[in-house]
């Protein structure tokens, strides 16, 4: 139940961070953005992670040496980081061709090319009322976001392509965190994908982050980026890691789903227009998106996943 409501809480999160970013075009481009959250989570998250080891009684020096111990770990995390990296300058040169609705109904995707990838990569067995919950997941979440938006200008565009594979390395970065985070903690395994996301991130934002734009001295700036930092960066990335080693990969995509509900809500909520949801569409999307977190969720636990090597319950 404990995994359940930590689920709700991530997903919560991730919903306002779609919120909140869009605020933050107004002061900073979107890469310069991404480039700041991670450097700035990795700052603050860096001395919470010496606090615990010396909390536990271990040696700084020594736990710090035995995160860069491993030449394929490093590579491990640089592959880890670099597929989430991908995602964020996939959507955002996507967007430049496409529409935020397009992406919106390609992210729903996500969890079906995560269990894609998790069935070839991990061998992960996958029962076919598991896929039918993952496709009723992406219809009802295509149906929440077309009843709360309008979807004249739905078409193919070419920046949909491009999304489409950043798309696949979002849930490539899932799965990945699934196959080779399980030597590491949660706050060490978030300083490893925040480190090496911040080293990807850094040159680009130099190169393309239109850094002589972003409003430094603007006090809005500062408190969109603090949120964005704390609760939608290190929070859900601490949350990330330990959920996919607790919960799962294909649990936590499971749960993505919902996030075009959590801001759908939260948008009427704010526009005082809570009674435009009260309609056959939105209500449809909920109980697609019902039937399908019972399809994935409620018999999650009785699959055996394996990697190759060896295999755990979920």
């Amino acid at each position: 139940m404990s995994s359940f409501f930590t689920l709700l809480l991530w997903a919560w999160l991730m919903a306002s961070s779609f919120i909140v970013s869009g605020h933050m075009v107004a002061f900073a481009s979107p890469i310069a953005t991404s480039a700041f959250r991670f450097l700035l989570a990795l700052l603050i998250l860096f001395p919470v992670l010496l606090f615990s080891w010396q909390r536990a009684g271990l040696s700084k020096a020594e736990q710090f040496q035995t995160l860069f111990s491993s030449g394929q770990r490093i590579f491990h995390y640089v592959v880890i980081s670099g597929a989430l990296v991908g995602f964020f300058i996939g959507l955002f040169v996507a967007l430049q061709s496409t529409t935020p609705l397009n992406t919106s109904v390609l992210y729903t995707l996500v969890p079906l090319m995560g269990v894609f990838i998790a069935k070839v990569w991990l061998k992960e067995a996958a029962p076919l009322w598991r896929i039918v919950g993952f496709v009723l997941g992406s219809i009802g979440a295509v149906v929440v976001l077309l009843s709360t938006q309008p979807y004249d200008d739905l078409q193919w565009y070419s920046g949909d392509y491009l999304f489409l594979g950043a798309c696949f390395l979002l849930a490539l970065h899932v799965v990945s965190v699934q196959k080779w985070g399980r030597s590491l903690g949660a706050l060490s395994g978030a300083f490893m994908i925040m480190l090496f996301g911040t080293l990807w991130l850094l040159p680009v934002a130099l190169i393309w982050g239109e850094l002589s734009q972003v409003q430094w001295l603007s006090q809005d700036f500062w408190v969109t980026i603090l949120y964005l930092t704390v609760f939608t960066t290190l929070f859900t990335f601490v949350l990330q890691q330990r959920l996919v080693m607790t919960a799962g990969a294909s649990r936590l995509l499971a749960f993505s789903y919902t996030i075009p509900v959590w801001v759908a809500l939260f948008t009427a909520l704010t526009q005082s227009r809570l009674l435009s949801l009260v309609d056959w569409p939105f209500a449809s999307g909920i109980v697609f998106l019902s039937v399908a977190l019972f399809l994935i969720d409620g018999n999650l636990s009785k699959v055996k996943i394996t990697d190759g090597s060896n295999s755990t319950e979920k």
